[in-house]
């Protein structure tokens, strides 16, 4: 049911006749006295321009201000404004800081806009007209397509479930995030051109790639989502922009596997901020996050076995071995970035080795 306000303001006889004293010239301007501080905000490198960190520089609106724990602030006044009295509750549910909380957020959001790219004029597709593919290794790429447009379409919806339910004081976050939908619908959108440009098609989609993306989507809590989609799924969506890249024969290509790898790396960026900060500041969550890759990186090694994935990438790279080292290499990088946002080793509980040693056999 829609939201029905406390009263029926046209009828409101007060209101009415405070609007008729305003029009009337009685002016009391309480709210400008009601500032409770003024700080002085300029951009501290004039190239970059007014940036979230240059407005955070005071405490008094600075993110340092935030509790580990919000109790009274559940409205859409934003950080730092007055808090009459009465104002109505959004429900807010992602109150604690260090469910959501990561410093770098401020500085990736605003390198999500200065990096923007659009596909429709960016990517130079009258390329891939003198692309020397066969038919076969044109097919594969296609099909590589389609999944990434798939992991696009999902790692939008996924920011999109927890955004609404947070805190306005973790507005940084709030933006971060909007940034997040905004640069994973545009990697939707590249890779869905790249598929059907020219005589293309869209490829086979794959049963072990849903059944990934479903238990990122129904995390059960944001930190959990958070490592699932940045820490785990864009570790691997990053190194399979660099294998993009590297099979690439032409410029069209090379673009779109370069541009994956740099609005990947953003994703791992905040995801291992968030989960280093989340579990700096309550250790007991280690256990719970590591329980939770365990079941992710079971939907990864599905999704790195499918025949919709593996089978392209062979096509493309010439042989086995080259995915095998491929995949090798990318589970590297993501244990270490594991280390870095202090879950530890994870390669003693995890499935990816046994499927990589399956792999070399």
């Amino acid at each position: 049911m829609s939201y029905i306000g406390p009263k029926d303001f046209s009828e409101d006889t007060n209101l009415i006749a405070e609007v008729m004293r305003v029009m009337s010239g009685d002016l009391n301007l309480e709210w400008m006295k009601d500032c409770p501080h003024a700080m002085t905000a300029r951009p501290s490198q004039a190239r970059r321009g007014l940036t979230l960190d240059d407005i955070n520089d005071d405490p008094y609106y600075g993110p340092s201000a935030i509790p580990e724990i919000i109790r009274r602030h559940f409205s859409m006044t934003p950080r730092g404004g007055v808090l009459p009295e009465g104002l109505p509750s959004l429900g807010y549910r992602l109150n604690r800081k260090s469910d959501v909380w990561a410093d770098s957020a401020t500085v990736l959001f605003e390198e999500s806009k200065s990096r923007r790219w659009a596909p429709a004029r960016s990517v130079p597709w009258d390329a891939l007209d003198e692309a020397s593919l066969s038919s076969e290794e044109d097919v594969a790429i296609r099909q590589l397509c389609t999944g990434l447009t798939s992991i696009g379409l999902v790692s939008t919806d996924v920011p999109s479930r927890w955004v609404w339910l947070m805190n306005q004081d973790f507005h940084e976050i709030k933006y971060w995030m909007c940034a997040q939908m905004f640069d994973a619908t545009r990697l939707a959108e590249a890779f869905r051109k790249r598929a059907l440009y020219g005589q293309g098609a869209l490829g086979c989609d794959s049963r072990e790639l849903g059944e990934l993306l479903k238990i990122i989507m129904e995390s059960d809590t944001y930190p959990l989502a958070s490592a699932a989609l940045n820490l785990t799924l864009f570790s691997f969506v990053q190194s399979l922009g660099r294998r993009f890249e590297f099979s690439s024969t032409n410029a069209a290509d090379t673009y779109l596997g370069t541009r994956l790898v740099q609005d990947a790396s953003r994703f791992i960026a905040y995801g291992v901020d968030h989960i280093r900060q989340l579990v700096g500041t309550r250790p007991s969550q280690v256990e719970i996050v590591n329980d939770h890759l365990d079941l992710v990186e079971n939907g990864l090694v599905g999704y790195l076995g499918s025949r919709e994935l593996i089978e392209p990438l062979i096509v493309l790279s010439g042989g086995v071995e080259s995915v095998a080292a491929f995949y090798r290499r990318a589970a590297e990088q993501y244990f270490e970035r594991c280390i870095a946002a202090g879950l530890g080793e994870r390669q003693d509980r995890s499935p990816l080795p046994a499927f990589l040693k399956l792999l070399d056999s």
